[in-house]
């Protein structure tokens, strides 16, 4: 169960990462096509020339944070989660319980994970709709 819930987590992170990939393509073309433009200026010295190319990168730097930042914040709400599942579990068993004991708590402890994962997926889901919107009108600057 664990390999399959693995497995859905990481479909749902490739899936958010392609529609990410979509989004910023035009991005970095263009950041691409403006820091060659930089390099074609024979006139310029080399600071001018690195200078011009770093703010060429500039919205598509502040775009790959905003995605950092929005993927981190997904992942922390899932560890809370699953966090929150392991205290539960303890809080249940008590302090210092036996192994055979704790084999009741599996269950309960498998389904709150799975729960924990099907919210994941869904953040992922709908991340990826918000994240889109936000990067094509750029709000994240």
């Amino acid at each position: 169960m664990v390999e399959e819930q693995q497995r859905r987590m990481e479909e749902y992170t490739i899936k958010l990462e392609e529609v990410i990939d979509k989004s910023i393509r035009k991005m970095k073309a263009d950041a691409y096509r403006c820091a060659a433009n930089c390099c074609d200026n024979e006139v310029h010295s080399m600071q001018k020339v690195q200078n011009c190319i770093t703010t060429c990168n500039n919205p598509l730097d502040r775009a790959h944070e905003y995605i950092t930042e929005e993927f981190e914040r997904v992942k922390n709400r899932l560890r809370r989660c699953v966090m929150d599942c392991n205290d539960n579990i303890k809080d249940a068993a008590g302090p210092n319980p036996l192994r055979r004991d704790m084999e009741k708590y599996k269950e309960p402890f498998d389904k709150c994970v799975m729960n924990c994962v099907d919210n994941y997926c869904e953040m992922l889901s709908n991340l990826g709709e918000t994240m889109k919107n936000v990067l094509s009108e750029q709000k994240y600057q």
